[in-house]
């Protein structure tokens, strides 16, 4: 199962760099052999969710660790974003455990940097970090038994247009104009599921910052390795 979620991630990084050379100016000949590739790869990652689907006997949520999800995925993330935007990270140590399946979280993550390496297409900075709150703050989840993970992520980039913040509360509508990639809105229906949800704190001229709460496993989980 493992070994397919590995596969998956390859095939979206690939598709992210055949995007990207899509937006250049290409020779006829090139840009047919891009196509072609790219083809291949979605058919590759239609074939994967399959897989996904076949081998999910247990549609139930796990108790997964955020903060070393993001650490594994770090190269993957750097090769979303491209060399010229730095990647900080801040990660909880301990107590960041959550119920998801793995699949969700992977679709959360990679969609909300795939947005933030679009808004910095000249470089600027991504920051990731992962935090808890205790059980009895109840501001972003209602009784959250052992308190909430928070997991922001930040970028330098124009910030999000209040339309688009308003999207987010639209789950009918998409919020990237080109249609690609699930959007803001259908990450928040993930969140929804799971028990959490995401807030657009940025502002319009100061760069986006999601953030995305989640009730935490119970500390018996925690410490399961």
């Amino acid at each position: 199962m493992h070994l397919i979620h590995d596969i998956r991630i390859v095939l979206l990084v690939l598709a992210e760099c055949l995007a990207s050379l899509r937006t250049n100016p290409l020779p006829e000949t090139v840009k047919r052999e891009v196509d072609a590739l790219a083809r291949l790869v979605d058919a590759g990652l239609g074939m994967a969710n399959e897989l996904l689907v076949i081998n999910d006997a247990k549609p139930q949520v796990e108790p997964i660790d955020v903060s070393d999800v993001i650490r594994r995925a770090g190269d993957v993330i750097q090769a979303i974003v491209g060399p010229a935007v730095r990647v900080e990270t801040s990660l909880a140590t301990r107590e960041s455990r959550v119920y998801a399946r793995q699949v969700d979280l992977d679709r959360i993550l990679l969609n909300i940097v795939r947005n933030a390496a679009a808004a910095m297409p000249s470089g600027g900075v991504l920051s990731i970090e992962t935090s808890q709150q205790p059980p009895d703050d109840r501001q972003a989840l209602p009784h959250p038994p052992f308190g909430l993970l928070r997991l922001t992520i930040g970028d330098t980039g124009p910030g999000v247009p209040l339309r688009e913040v308003e999207l987010v509360r639209d789950s009918t509508q998409q919020p990237r104009p080109d249609g690609s990639g699930i959007g803001l809105s259908s990450v928040a229906l993930v969140l929804l599921r799971l028990g959490g949800r995401l807030d657009v704190v940025g502002r319009d001229d100061a760069g986006a910052v999601i953030e995305i709460t989640l009730p935490l496993a119970p500390p018996a989980l925690q410490r399961v390795h």
